[in-house]
């Protein structure tokens, strides 16, 4: 196979970026998450999550919506819908709710 073949089949899990709202592993949020950047949720939230992008790898029990792109990495478990641009699932990630693709998401 060839390099650009195999790139299909690489994990794009992001990093953290500067000035990213970071939900920790240990952390549990109440309430609704609006940022202007990047989200990466790795703990838990109970409310909705509204941003360009984000990277969940945690508990979500609401709604998501990016304006851009949302990857719902392998460990994500999310109770609500997802309304996205773009989306990247991984394999593992579990989602009780609707995907719901929109080109002019705005966050």
């Amino acid at each position: 196979m060839t390099e650009m073949g195999l790139q299909m089949f690489k994990k794009t899990t992001k990093k953290e970026k500067p000035g990213a709202t970071v939900i920790g592993l240990s952390a549990m949020v109440i309430g609704n998450i609006v940022s202007e950047n990047f989200v990466l949720l790795d703990g838990g939230i109970e409310g909705d999550i509204t941003a360009p992008e984000a990277l969940i790898n945690g508990l979500v029990m609401g709604n998501i919506c990016a304006a851009k792109e949302v990857e719902i990495a392998e460990k994500a478990k999310i109770q609500g819908d997802v309304v996205y641009k773009s989306v990247l699932v991984q394999q593992g990630a579990k989602i009780f709710g609707k995907l719901i693709h929109k080109e002019n998401v705005f966050a």
